[in-house]
C-alpha cells in the first residue's frame, strides 16, 4: 500500500480585525471614569492589548495603528457533533458483543508461558448461553486437524474467547471455547464459551435485518485488525449481491461489498448499522498487497441469523440443493459457455438424477452438459447467482429450473433436497 504525498499547505497570516470608529461620547459626570462599567471595559482593553502584543511577537499578525480589539470569545468545548455523538454510543454498546479469538492449539497460550499471542480473528457474542459466531477460516488450522464432526462431538476446546463481562468497567475475561456446529461452505463457525462459574454475563449483539440496507447505507466494522482489539471503522455499503471465493475455498454470494477498512483480524467481526445492529459478518478483502484497499466482503445478517440458528437447533444447517456439480470456470471456458452455470455431473439418485445432465464423453469427444440459465424465471449468469436462488428456498421446495442445452431450452421442476 503506497502513501500518498501531501502537499504542505501554505499558513496564511491572520487577518487584523480593524475596530469601527467610536463616536465621541460626552462624560455625563465627572464620576463616570469611575463608574464599574468602565472597569469593566478598560479590563478588556488591557487585555486585548497585552494579546496583541504576543501575537505580533510570534508574527501571527501584522501591526496597525488601530490594532486595539476587543477579544474574539472562541468556544473551546470538546462536544461532539450528533453524528459522531451517534457513532460514539454505537460503539459504546456494540463493543461489549465483540470477542477477539485466539487459536487455542498455538503453543503457549494457554498454558500462560508469556509467549507472543497474536488475534486470530474476531466474533460476535450471540446469547446469553456464550455462543460465539465467528469465520470458519478464523480457526480452520484447528477445527480441520481435529474434523468438524469429532470437534463438536468431543467439545474439546478449540479457541481461546476474549469477551467483555461487565458493562461498567469493560472487564474481559479469556475462556475456551468449544465447536458446536460449522457451514464451512458460508465460511462460518459457531462456537459456545466454557464457564468456569454462572457469575459470566455476557452481552449478546442484536442482528438486523440486512434486507433493509441500501447501497450507500453508513456502517460502522468492528473486530481486531492486526491484533489491534476493539477497533472501529467507518464507510458505506458500495453494493449488494456480490459474490467471491472465501478462504475456505467456497462460493460465497449475496454479500456485501463495503469500503470501510478491513484487514486481516477483522474476520468474523460485525458490520453494524448506525443503530448499532449487526448487519453482515466481515469474511474477505479483495487485496493485491495483503492489506486493505477499502474492498472488503461481508454476509449478510439474515444469511448468519439462519446458518447460526439451524446449527443452534438440528447441530446442523439444512440448505437446499439441486443435487448438482456445478463446472469450474475454466472448463466452462474452455467449452465456450458464457452465461450461466454448466452442470458438471449430477449426483446420483439426487433430485435431479434422470431431469438434467452433466458433462459426457461421447464419440466426438466431450459433450457439453445441461446449462442452467434460470431458477424460477430468474436469469442465473454465473455461480453466484445460482447460489444466492437457492439459498431463498427451503428443502421440498420445487423449483422451475431453465437450462439450454443444444441450442434449445427447456423447463424442469425439480423438488430440492438436503444439500
Amino acid at each position: 500500500m503506497t502513501r500518498s504525498t501531501l502537499a504542505p499547505r501554505r499558513i496564511q497570516p491572520a487577518r487584523c480585525i480593524r475596530p469601527h470608529r467610536r463616536a465621541n461620547v460626552r462624560a455625563s459626570s465627572s464620576s463616570s471614569a469611575n463608574h464599574p462599567a468602565n472597569h469593566h471595559h478598560l479590563l478588556r482593553r488591557l487585555v486585548a492589548t497585552t494579546l496583541l502584543s504576543l501575537a505580533v511577537a510570534s508574527g501571527l499578525v501584522v501591526p496597525s495603528s488601530t490594532a486595539l480589539v476587543d477579544p474574539v470569545v472562541v468556544d473551546t468545548s470538546s462536544a461532539l457533533s450528533l453524528e459522531d455523538q451517534r457513532i460514539a454510543d454505537v460503539y459504546k454498546k456494540v463493543d461489549l458483543s465483540v470477542a477477539t479469538i485466539f487459536d487455542a492449539t498455538v503453543a503457549g497460550q494457554l498454558a500462560g508461558t508469556g509467549a507472543k499471542q497474536e488475534g486470530n480473528g474476531s466474533g460476535i457474542v450471540y446469547d446469553t448461553r456464550g455462543t460465539v459466531v465467528t469465520n470458519y477460516h478464523v480457526l480452520a488450522k484447528a477445527v480441520d486437524a481435529v474434523g468438524v464432526p469429532k470437534a463438536v462431538q468431543s467439545k474439546t476446546p478449540v479457541a481461546r474467547v476474549v469477551v467483555t463481562v461487565d458493562a461498567a468497567t469493560r472487564r474481559q475475561v479469556a475462556l475456551p471455547a468449544y465447536v458446536v456446529g460449522a457451514d464451512k461452505a458460508r465460511d462460518l463457525l459457531v462456537l459456545r464459551c466454557l464457564t468456569p462459574d454462572d457469575v459470566v454475563k455476557f452481552f449478546p449483539a442484536r442482528f438486523g435485518n440486512s434486507s433493509e440496507m441500501r447501497v450507500g447505507s453508513t456502517v460502522l466494522s468492528l473486530g481486531s485488525p492486526f491484533g489491534f482489539e476493539h477497533s472501529m471503522t467507518k464507510g458505506i455499503i458500495s453494493a449488494k449481491n456480490r459474490g467471491f471465493q472465501s478462504y475456505t475455498d467456497s462460493t460465497i454470494s449475496g454479500a456485501f461489498q463495503i469500503d470501510a477498512a478491513t484487514n486481516p483480524g477483522n474476520s468474523g467481526g460485525p458490520v453494524v448499522d448506525l443503530d448499532g445492529e449487526v448487519m453482515a459478518v466481515n469474511t474477505a478483502i479483495f487485496t493485491n498487497t495483503g492489506v486493505s484497499s477499502r474492498i472488503g466482503f461481508a454476509i449478510p445478517s439474515n444469511s448468519v441469523s439462519k446458518v447460526v440458528d439451524e446449527i443452534l437447533e438440528f447441530g446442523e444447517v439444512r440448505r437446499a440443493s439441486l443435487g448438482i456439480k456445478p463446472a469450474a470456470d475454466n472448463v466452462k471456458n474452455s467449452l465456450n459457455v458464457q452465461d450461466g452455470v454448466l452442470i458438471q455431473s449430477v449426483d446420483k439418485g439426487g433430485p435431479s438424477d434422470g431431469k438434467l445432465s452433466g458433462i459426457s464423453r461421447g464419440v466426438g469427444g466431450i459433450v457439453p452438459g445441461d446449462v442452467i440459465v434460470k431458477i424460477d424465471g430468474k436469469d442465473v449468469r454465473n455461480i453466484f447467482d445460482l447460489s444466492q436462488r437457492l439459498e431463498a428456498r427451503q428443502i421440498g421446495d420445487t423449483v422451475d429450473v431453465t437450462v439450454a442445452a443444444g441450442g434449445t431450452s427447456k423447463v424442469v421442476q425439480v423438488v430440492l433436497a438436503k444439500e
